[in-house]
């Protein structure tokens, strides 16, 4: 059976202030870099990681180099791209669109920010990462080290789930959800851990 091993990137500035970073290559805060050297001792501790697959943004990337294996680097499972609204605060996006600040959080697949992309878009990706990657077809333990945005897509593409199902999760930074795939459909064996961080509470 194959264990992938689902974590979000550790805290950024951005994270705290609240705004969109999308593609934007925000890097770690120093607190992120603490939960980045906690998540890779409890990674270590608990799986064999062979392999890692992390966005190529470097919030992602130090987070996954913390883990301690080969890492590759992708493009396709980046953040969503916010387009216009990359950089601004999320509590003045919903001041000046309110329906549209809405539709995003709520995981509508349709929505695209101006100038940006859909989830629906997102979750193309996350097939193509999927069928590309073959990691479904690994043996043992992969890590996938991405955001909170394409994490979503590929829960709901690696579960069988509906689209309207994206609005349901949640993932704290470097938090840990493991799924597990073999012969048949694969089963979400647990969510977004967060013990492992020692009391660090996550802000975002």
């Amino acid at each position: 059976m194959t264990r992938l091993i689902l974590v979000r990137h550790g805290e950024t500035d951005w994270n705290v202030t609240g705004r969109a970073q999308g593609h934007h290559d925000e890097p770690l805060n120093e607190r992120g870099l603490a939960q980045a050297e906690m998540l890779g001792r409890f990674v270590r501790d608990n799986f064999v990681v062979q392999t890692i697959w992390s966005s190529d943004l470097v919030r992602c990337a130090r987070t996954a180099d913390a883990i301690g294996a080969p890492i590759q680097l992708s493009q396709t499972i980046r953040e969503i791209d916010f387009g216009e609204w990359e950089g601004q605060l999320w509590d003045d996006i919903g001041g000046i669109d309110p329906l549209g600040r809405q539709r995003l959080s709520s995981g509508d697949p349709d929505f695209c920010p101006p100038g940006g992309e859909s989830m629906g878009d997102v979750l193309e990706r996350a097939r193509h990462f999927l069928d590309e990657t073959a990691v479904l077809d690994a043996e043992g333990d992969v890590a996938i080290v991405a955001h909170g945005g394409s994490l979503k897509c590929l829960m709901i593409v690696l579960l069988g789930l509906p689209q309207t199902a994206l609005g349901r999760f949640h993932f704290s930074n470097c938090g840990v959800s493991v799924v597990g795939a073999g012969n048949g459909p694969a089963t979400l064996m647990s969510f977004n851990q967060t013990a492992h961080l020692d009391g660090l509470t996550p802000i975002t």
